[in-house]
């Protein structure tokens, strides 16, 4: 039987819940909560993954280590080890979709070995490559990227960027469910761990006429990091005692070209609720991002209270309102477009 992926996942919309809690009772902890941490599944520990607060509709979840995972298939995978074609079985399976209903037995989650020095050499080639294949902001070849940053009005803070943080890349591949489906430019960035040391490269793939994200899935994707991110983040300027800390890199940008202080990108709220500033710093300013859902609040909030404790001077700025509303949220690149510096203090 030759099965139709799109009725799969129509059929899958509204039923992520028990599909995931038949196929991979591993993930049963984390489905108690959803939208709060829980233990990996494939990593393990105390609080490392989180499915998202939609899982029911999407299936999506997050691993702090190795990033997001948009919707079922793709978590599945990432959980099995398997390719798309039987993921699409078992959840079809897991629906009564196939011909021959049967009872499956749960999925086996991939054993990981992140000390495998095979595995962190790949990771490592990987990087690398990507890496040299990218060029500096002011290339001309970066013309792209000169365009994205000027539709989100921070063009000029492209003279910030350190080219050995944040670079270009022409012709990136994207791939969706381990197939390449195009090419785009894409800017790329190094995420650094709690120590300044180079974990993994984040990147953002763009349109090809550079005027907005890429049309695709995930166009903001980590590649496969060579040890945990939590704690770490995307190191945007050299500081001194004072630091700003955002979600994403152009965030960041924008609340450095608003306030003059220099700020580094967290990745994300999950990341941003537990970085960690170097030790010499002793006041940090949380520049969170304005959420439907709260979550860049809730995380500017428990990294707050975090630093706070551990004595460091830290205050949180958000954008006002309202959202508008065809949009999720408001970050502090909307406010810099706008030329609307309003804020309040969280």
């Amino acid at each position: 039987m030759t099965l139709d992926a799109i009725l799969v996942r129509t059929q899958a919309r509204g039923r992520w819940s028990g599909i995931l809690h038949q196929l991979v009772p591993a993930l049963d902890p984390a489905q108690e909560r959803p939208g709060r941490h829980a233990p990996c599944p494939v990593h393990g520990g105390a609080d490392g993954f989180r499915l998202f607060r939609d899982v029911n509709d999407t299936g999506g979840g997050i691993c702090n280590t190795c990033g997001a995972f948009p919707d079922g298939f793709a978590l599945l995978m990432w959980l099995t080890g398997w390719r798309f074609p039987s993921v699409l079985e078992a959840v079809a399976s897991a629906l009564g979709l196939t011909e021959a209903v049967r009872v499956r037995p749960p999925l086996a989650v991939r054993p990981v070995s992140p000390g495998s020095e095979r595995s962190l050499e790949a990771c490592r080639q990987a990087l690398q490559t990507t890496w040299r294949e990218t060029c500096a902001p002011s290339d001309p070849v970066a013309w792209p990227l000169w365009r994205y940053m000027e539709s989100r009005g921070i063009r000029d803070t492209l003279a910030w960027l350190d080219q050995r943080v944040v670079r270009c890349h022409p012709h990136l591949a994207y791939y969706e469910e381990g197939r390449c489906v195009g090419h785009y430019p894409a800017m790329v960035a190094r995420v650094a761990d709690p120590h300044g040391q180079a974990v993994t490269l984040h990147r953002t793939y763009l349109a090809r006429n550079g005027l907005w994200k890429a049309p695709v899935v995930s166009p903001k994707k980590l590649m496969t990091p060579l040890a945990p991110l939590t704690g770490g983040a995307i190191r945007l300027a050299s500081v001194g005692a004072e630091l700003g800390v955002a979600e994403g890199i152009e965030t960041a940008l924008a609340a450095r070209r608003l306030s003059g202080q220099p700020v580094w990108a967290a990745v994300s709220a999950t990341l941003l609720e537990k970085f960690e500033p170097p030790t010499r710093i002793r006041r940090v300013t949380i520049w969170a991002d304005l959420d439907r859902s709260e979550a860049g609040e809730k995380a500017a909030a428990a990294l707050q209270e975090r630093l706070t404790q551990a004595g460091i001077e830290t205050r949180i700025r958000v954008p006002n309102g309202p959202i508008p509303m065809d949009r999720k949220g408001v970050d502090w690149a909307d406010v810099a477009q706008s030329g609307q510096h309003r804020h309040r203090a969280a």
